[in-house]
């Protein structure tokens, strides 16, 4: 596909860039791996409502660039999909002390069987103190020509007392008969807590939509995900 060769071309001019750039801005790499209850994506679950075991690494460099992959087990009863691969590269610039905008080219990868799924998003936020605006476009979602995909987002995160971070988000999702049975939209939202204990950040939220078809049944239900993180 057009876009998905484009985005390993651009992906590759600006990681050879790297080194270069790195002499001005310092940069740094950064990681993180998470063991959850439930791989929930925007609000349906992608493991069959089985744990999940995730993990990223990321580059940053000081002038707003930004380069990674994250990567996830996960199970659509097909026998043929067992993992996602995630490769973005990203761009964030602050417009003030409160405000940043910030843009993002995605490539999500099913490896072997699955590959047929693959497919990129075009992401765009606005965060304005405690609110994020976000959203999406895919011109092929999960791999199917033509399949035009739109996503809008607010989220809500602040910090009660000292150690606990409180976050909200709802999103509508858009697409030819996305939802099932004709409808071409359905809500997700998520609200939940992380708490730190030990250098782990524990995380439970509340995850759902408001799917009602039964292609989906309890795998976009409302629900309880439990998780642990570790940044490295």
């Amino acid at each position: 596909m057009r876009i998905k060769h484009g985005f390993i071309g651009l992906a590759a001019a600006m990681l050879l860039c790297i080194p270069a750039l790195a002499d001005d801005d310092e940069g740094g790499f950064s990681g993180n791996v998470t063991i959850a209850s439930d791989y929930s994506f925007r609000g349906v679950s992608q493991t069959g409502l089985r744990p999940a075991i995730q993990g990223g690494f990321d580059y940053e460099l000081d002038n707003g660039f930004s380069f990674g992959t994250w990567a996830s087990n996960v199970n659509y009863g097909d026998g043929a999909t067992s993992q996602e691969l995630d490769l973005y590269v990203g761009f964030s610039q602050s417009l003030n002390d409160t405000t940043s905008l910030s843009f993002s080219l995605i490539q999500l990868e099913y490896p072997g069987d699955g590959d047929n799924a693959d497919y990129q998003e075009l992401a765009a936020s606005l965060d304005i103190s405690s609110i994020s605006l976000g959203f999406v476009y895919s011109p092929s979602y999960i791999g199917v020509n033509d399949w035009q995909f739109t996503y809008f987002s607010v989220g809500y995160g602040t910090t009660l007392g000292e150690n606990v971070d409180f976050s909200a988000s709802l999103g509508i999702n858009s697409a030819d008969d996305i939802g099932g049975a004709g409808e071409d939209t359905y809500m997700d939202y998520a609200i939940g807590i992380s708490v730190p204990l030990k250098g782990i950040d524990l995380g439970f939220q509340v995850v759902g939509t408001n799917i009602d078809h039964e292609d989906y049944g309890e795998e976009a239900e409302g629900r309880l995900v439990f998780s642990m993180s570790k940044s490295l």
